[in-house]
């Protein structure tokens, strides 16, 4: 109920900006960062600084500014950790498939065991790369919702 009453009625876009922007330099710099520039050029480096008006990213170990008022959106590229847990559920996806054919069919020979676990497995590694193996998207726009 105090919080209803005390709380913030409006809350400036700029300042969530600059919020997020903040959030960015004390969380990712040094990580590779991609982002589309204002000419609609994908733009990846390693995030060195983040001025008031622009990024400094490091590419080819020289250092680029790129004016970040039009940037909306920052992209993280996947990690080996994303491929690892991709690769465990291709993994159970190849177990599920192989008890899955034991439990259907009490004696299975092994051309059915082979091409079952083959095709969970795969079937598996296609859900966990859609999944877990891709770009993370970070929102440092001034808005709060869309």
């Amino acid at each position: 109920m105090v919080s209803f009453l005390f709380g913030q009625a409006y809350t400036n876009s700029d300042n969530i900006r600059k919020i997020r922007l903040e959030n960015l330099k004390k969380n990712y710099k040094g990580k590779t960062v991609s982002f589309k520039s204002n000419n609609a050029k994908i733009v990846q480096g390693v995030l060195l600084d983040i001025t008031n008006t622009d990024f400094v990213l490091s590419i080819n170990s020289s250092p680029s500014f790129y004016d970040h008022n039009n940037i909306d959106f920052i992209f993280l590229p996947p990690t080996n950790k994303d491929l690892f847990v991709a690769t465990g559920v291709a993994i159970l996806g190849g177990c599920a498939g192989y008890i899955a054919t034991i439990i259907y069919q009490p004696n299975p020979d092994n051309g059915t065991i082979q091409a079952v676990s083959t095709l969970s497995t795969i079937l598996g590694f296609i859900i966990g790369k859609k999944a877990f193996y891709k770009p993370l998207k970070i929102d440092i726009s001034g808005r709060l919702n869309e």
